[in-house]
């Protein structure tokens, strides 16, 4: 036993550093990002510069844009690159085969009229069936060709264009307006560039108008919510931040800037790669290195793109474990590049981290949880080390999330409203509950993919700019009798730091069921951590209307283990409506611990105005130390806005607290401040700051952040 003892509490440690070394280069990165925003930031404002820019000493831009089954998006797309504010580039669309009516699309939007192939075909691709010219747009060029697949499409589109940079762009991406003048930035500044990449932003939930993005917002939805987060993180510090350390192995496919020649050089885009970015980036590098050419690949912050995220997490599965599997065949590919001085940082640094922090990262967090839990289960690791694996594995990343969005807050700030900002924050705290391990559970999908050696894309069912989307208008007639909600989703978590002990932790989830007359049930769960300690609770609870003016209120818990939490508890409370806009109420609440029980009696009274809520409620208790204490607390809530609540909460006098295995009591004074907003389709979410100065012991100060959903 002792020998299993020693072989998981190894392994669980070297897990550990494993993850504390990974996120610790992340934040190596979003620190080196900081004065790389700072420099591009400066350049983009120079007014030198920007006379510079619109000038004739820009390079010519050929735009290569492969499309497949695109139709709900090719006009609006190919519109908006058409007027971008460039003065020399011509823009080759590539219908791959599509089975849509993506040709029919473009050739009735643009007019488009057949001529002869007057080009070599340098990189050998699938044959094509036309090419087309268009009579109100001259910078276009349709290319019809047979299905081959987006690199095939690029590479014929490279034959086909007459400019020495291309620029890889999604049929379904939006570029902004003045994207192309950032991007060619490097290229006035004298340095050796082979390619530069640019931002990709989540386009759902956003206003576009004639190919544009005119108002950025957050979606409400939490699969495209997350993913905002998702980009911000791996674009705005991830790429950035590869700049100083000079490894950039990935310009994204959506919106990425390359010298042709060296793509010609390399052959091209290799057809049979599925991630075909990734591995023209690789051979770029590779072939640059070997021919000592001097080069640089760097990411510009400031252009962007916005694109169309997965909405269903069956669609997203398919693209995540698309993604996770080509970096796979990239890294065993490429594998006489890993940690070969010939190839100077790409070798001996970047090639390293996706090898081993990428691309092995979900099968060490699977074994993390499985060795985790085992050990927990049998005794072999303790709580505290569990909770410290938890907290590097997941809270250290939640904290680089965190601190993406306050990156891109201060800095660029495409997201003006508050609320967008508040959707970030949460998903970015949210992201590591549920989120997470979906995304670890696909990406090891990937590994037995390659072992069977499957080579499939996956399509990407797309709802399109601007347009709704005839399911969700079926789905919103449906739901129309159910718009009175009956079921409710809410979930919270809080941290409090405590003066001379561990700190306080808490996550929590209730479902609650209300009928036509307001009778309800609920069921509740918590995980509270305490003194080092974890306690798991549950709790069900009814409220039943006698009368329309009279409520009874029952509810009773227990905890699994009980460490610092009560055996079990039930309270009861019976309130009254006295007035038009007053009501008072008593309760009673009992706790048991394993020292004794602790009663509680507690009468309130609450008032109400036009926009004004008071509660005033007084806790009476009695201790197993026979010792009586009294506590007072008001509660002030106003609304704001029709959307928003803020209230202010004050409370004093002394109360009983399980402290060192005993009740004890505490004086204590209270203040907390809050703020609750309803973000519409039945979600409302909560936030609180809260201090506590409590005596002897546990003064401690926090925040508290929920989120409720109707269904």
């Amino acid at each position: 036993m002792s020998v299993l003892h020693t072989v998981v509490g190894t392994t669980d440690l070297a897990i550990l550093i494993y993850f504390l070394a990974l996120n610790s280069f992340y934040a190596v990165l979003l620190i080196l990002s900081i004065p790389e925003i700072w420099e591009q930031t400066r350049l983009a404002e120079d007014e030198d510069f920007q006379r510079l820019m619109q000038s004739d000493a820009l390079p010519p831009i050929t735009i290569l844009v492969p499309a497949y089954n695109e139709s709900a998006t090719i006009e609006a797309s190919v519109t908006a690159i058409l007027t971008l504010e460039y003065r020399n580039y011509e823009v080759v669309v590539v219908n791959d085969g599509s089975k849509d009516d993506t040709m029919e699309q473009l050739r009735h939007a643009f007019d488009l009229y057949e001529i002869p192939r007057v080009y070599p075909e340098t990189i050998e691709t699938k044959p094509l069936r036309a090419l087309y010219r268009s009579r109100s747009r001259s910078r276009l060029l349709v290319l019809d060709k047979e299905n081959g697949g987006k690199a095939d499409s690029l590479n014929a589109a490279i034959n086909a264009s007459r400019f020495p940079l291309v620029i890889a762009v999604d049929a379904d991406t939006l570029i902004e307006p003045d994207a192309l003048l950032r991007l060619t930035r490097p290229f006035l500044l004298g340095r050796q560039i082979a390619a530069v990449g640019g931002t990709v932003r989540v386009a759902n939930n956003c206003t576009v108008t004639d190919g544009r993005v005119t108002d950025a917002r957050v979606p409400a939805k939490a699969i495209p919510g997350i993913q905002v987060v998702e980009y911000l993180r791996a674009f705005l510090f991830g790429r950035l931040g590869w700049n100083r350390l000079g490894g950039n192995l990935i310009i994204s496919g959506a919106f990425g800037l390359f010298k042709k020649e060296y793509v010609m050089a390399v052959g091209g885009y290799r057809t049979n790669s599925i991630v075909e970015d990734l591995d023209l980036v690789v051979r770029m590098h590779r072939h640059l290195r070997r021919n000592k050419v001097k080069y640089e690949m760097p990411f510009i912050p400031d252009p962007v793109a916005w694109t169309e995220v997965p909405e269903s997490f069956k669609i997203l599965s398919r693209q995540r474990e698309r993604w996770h599997r080509g970096l796979i065949s990239a890294m065993w590919q490429y594998k006489g590049m890993l940690f070969n001085p010939r190839y100077g940082r790409v070798g001996l640094l970047a090639m390293p981290f996706f090898a081993f922090g990428e691309m092995l990262a979900p099968v060490v967090e699977l074994l993390g949880y499985i060795i985790t839990a085992v050990g927990l289960a049998f005794g072999l690791v303790n709580v505290s080390f569990a909770l410290l694996f938890v907290l590097v594995a997941w809270g250290y990343g939640m904290l680089l999330s965190i601190w993406a969005v306050v990156l891109e807050e201060v800095s660029f700030r495409r997201y003006r409203r508050f609320i967008d900002l508040f959707r970030m924050l949460l998903f970015a705290s949210l992201e590591n509950f549920g989120y997470r391990q979906m995304t670890v559970w696909w990406r090891l999908k990937a590994f037995a993919s390659v072992a069977k050696g499957v080579h499939v894309w996956g399509d990407m069912a797309r709802k399109g700019f601007g347009k709704p989307s005839v399911a969700a208008l079926l789905a919103l007639c449906l739901a129309t009798p159910c718009r009175s909600q009956t079921v409710r989703v809410s979930a919270w978590s809080s941290y409090e730091a405590v003066t001379g002990s561990q700190d306080w932790t808490t996550l929590g989830a209730q479902l609650t069921a209300t009928g036509a007359r307001g009778h309800g049930g609920w069921i509740a769960a918590e995980v509270l951590g305490r003194f080092g300690e974890t306690d798991v609770t549950e709790r069900v609870g009814a409220v039943v209307h006698p009368t329309p003016r009279l409520w009874l209120t029952a509810e009773a818990g227990t905890a699994r283990q009980p460490v610092f939490m009560p055996k079990n508890t039930w309270e009861v409370d019976a309130s009254a409506l006295v007035a038009r806009r007053a009501s008072l109420g008593l309760g009673y609440r009992r706790w048991n611990y394993g020292v004794g029980p602790v009663d509680v009696l507690m009468p309130h009274v609450t008032l109400e105005t036009t926009r004004m809520s008071w509660t005033m409620r007084v806790f009476v208790s009695r201790n197993p130390s026979r010792r009586t204490d009294t506590a007072v607390y008001l509660r002030a809530t106003r609304a704001l806005t029709r959307r928003t609540t803020a209230s202010l909460l004050g409370a004093a006098g002394r109360e009983s607290y399980f402290v060192a295995g005993g009740v004890r009591s505490l004086e204590t004074v209270t203040g907390v401040a809050g703020i609750r907003y309803n973000a519409g389709s039945g979600t409302t979410l909560r936030f609180d700051v809260s201090v506590i100065h409590s005596r002897p012991v546990l003064s401690r100060s926090g925040v508290s952040l929920g989120v409720e959903r109707g269904l």
